[in-house]
């Protein structure tokens, strides 16, 4: 039903698209063309290692983060392959380029970039993550993990880039005007519309001419824009990293991070919103297509989970100190926006929020191509107020396995000095890069998040236990022969996690019989009554687990903003 409902929006879509273009082409007032593609790539935290054998992290490091370190140097290349070959010639990447700013790594990002943009006209955006840069300065940055030939460890220190040098690196990728934009400016710049002209834009938009004092005394760049590449689509990139001031260590004022996100820009940014009205009004009076992007979410991103986990599991769990505050999520809203485009979670997410004006805002999380599960989104922008949403998932990655006999090499080389490796060496049998990322995030839970985010009981209880095991405990009674044997709690967590950052893509790893027997299992659990510490464990993952897997659309699905409708396609 869903399908056909989809199928015909999308067919209104087209013929509305037609009217509006004719409309154009005879000389009428309409600017906003439609179907106007854009790619997202989103946290690549690519290493340099094409150009940099040494630069190649350890598996043991790799199950410990909630990136891989090596492979999505193929993987970006694989996305941008992606993008080429559909056509599409406008592509943003909203923050976490690299890993952690390094120059090497940033300089490679603008060779690859470039390569593409020459050879296949692509337009590239990017906006600032909280690993590029990880500071508002330069600094030196010492690193452990990195493998030698034999599998052994050493450490490195690399020079990271701060916002100038990352904004001039990237300079032809939105941060500063470019010829062949129609129009560009930032939260500083004074011209009009009418009055555009490069020059001027070149001059108002110099790095001089973007700071801001933080906290009544330091002097701060932001790196905001909005730029219109082609003709009837605007794309603003917020700047909502903010780096407060720390401790003074040696005369040098250091800083912490901005992980955050737009839960400082109210109170430390306080331009910013004034400019986004004054966009948001413009672009409608325009009749422009406005797409909003930034590094951060602007939308609870749990799935309406957040309240569950910080109640069971307390306030630093599933990243809920990265949780937009509602406040605001309503400012941007009142502020006039509706659609928004975010990274930084690695999570396939899309968060709405229905603000006190009545309308919603639709943030889209786009999932990191450096983890479980492994896409990247195309955004079809079919006039102002109709979006359509494809996830592209990047399975076939040519080259992923190239360092799988380095790794075979750490794998023996810890063996042989009585060292248990921390991760599974059935990982280098994966057949495609997806299958490898599985293997990967399967360690990272196993390794970080069952011992730092799950209960002692859940750790120490539940895992070890198989699905029949858990039917009895709950029920009291034996489960049916067959029901519960071929999996464990430790699947359950495993497959919870899954859902939690990959969302309905991560069906693909769980069977239709595993999931519904859980879902027996969660319904007597909840009809059990009893007050036992593991039961009421139960019963919050239950919660929980029901939440991330009923979420709103994030595969395939049609955004409209004149009725406030998000459908499904698939």
């Amino acid at each position: 039903m869903y399908l056909c409902r989809a199928y015909y929006q999308h067919l209104l879509m087209k013929i509305r698209n037609y009217l509006w273009a004719l409309l154009f082409l005879s000389g009428g007032s309409l600017t906003a063309v439609g179907q106007q593609r854009v790619a997202f790539i989103s946290d690549a935290h690519i290493q340099n290692i094409a150009d940099h054998p040494e630069l190649v992290r350890s598996m043991e490091m790799q199950v410990q983060s909630t990136r891989l370190f090596n492979e999505n140097y193929y993987a970006l290349i694989a996305a941008l392959d992606d993008v080429a070959r559909r056509g599409i010639t406008l592509a943003v990447l909203p923050g976490d380029l690299t890993d952690n700013g390094q120059f090497v790594n940033q300089e490679k990002i603008r060779e690859i970039l470039d390569t593409y943009h020459r050879r296949y006209g692509i337009q590239f955006f990017v906006t600032t993550g909280n690993h590029d840069p990880v500071r508002p300065f330069g600094m030196q940055n010492e690193e452990q993990g990195f493998l030698r030939a034999d599998g052994s460890r050493t450490t490195q220190e690399n020079r990271c880039a701060g916002y100038a040098d990352e904004m001039h690196c990237y300079a032809a990728f939105g941060f500063y005007p470019q010829p062949g934009y129609v129009y560009w400016e930032t939260p500083f710049t004074s011209y009009r519309y009418e009055d555009y002209n490069y020059q001027e834009a070149l001059r108002e938009g110099a790095l001089d001419q973007r700071q801001y004092t933080l906290c009544d005394s330091l002097q701060a760049t932001d790196a905001s824009y909005l730029v219109e590449p082609v003709q009837g689509l605007w794309l603003i990139a917020i700047d909502g990293g903010v780096y407060l001031p720390s401790a003074v260590k040696n005369g040098v004022q250091t800083y912490q991070g901005s992980s955050v996100g737009y839960n400082n820009v109210l109170k430390h940014k306080a331009f910013l919103l004034p400019w986004v009205r004054k966009v948001v009004a413009e672009a409608k009076r325009r009749n422009k297509i406005l797409v909003t992007y930034s590094h951060y979410p602007l939308v609870d991103f749990n799935d309406g989970a957040s309240g569950l986990v910080r109640k069971a599991w307390g306030s630093r769990k599933f990243d809920l100190h990265r949780v937009p505050d509602e406040e605001v999520t309503e400012a941007f809203l009142e502020a006039g926006i509706r659609l928004h485009v975010a990274g930084h979670m690695h999570v396939n997410d899309t968060g709405v929020m229905r603000g006190k004006n009545g309308k919603c805002l639709y943030n889209i999380q786009v999932p990191s191509i450096a983890t479980c599960v492994p896409a990247y989104k195309i955004l079809t922008a079919e006039d102002a107020e109709h979006f359509e949403v494809e996830t592209v998932l990047l399975d076939s990655v040519p080259g992923f396995d190239s360092l799988f006999g380095l790794y075979e090499k750490e794998y023996a080389y810890d063996k042989q000095a009585g060292k248990s490796p921390v991760w599974s060496r059935e990982a280098l049998a994966s057949e495609n890069y997806a299958e490898f990322c599985d293997w990967q995030f399967r360690d990272l839970v196993r390794v970080r998040f069952i011992p730092q985010d799950l209960p002692e009981i859940v750790r120490q209880k539940m895992v070890t236990m198989n699905g029949a095991q858990l039917w009895t405990y709950v029920t009291g009674k034996e489960a049916q022969t067959g029901w519960g044997t071929d999996w464990t709690g430790h699947d359950v967590i495993v497959d919870l996690y899954r859902l939690r950052y990959a969302d309905k893509l991560a069906l693909r790893q769980i069977s239709d019989k595993r999931l519904k027997e859980y879902d027996e299992l969660f319904k007597a659990v909840r009809r059990s009554g009893a007050g036992d510490e593991l039961t009421t464990r139960l019963c919050e993952i239950a919660d929980i687990f029901e939440c991330f897997l009923h979420g709103e659309p994030s595969i395939h699905f049609y955004i409209d903003l004149d009725t406030d409708r998000i459908t499904d396609v698939e």
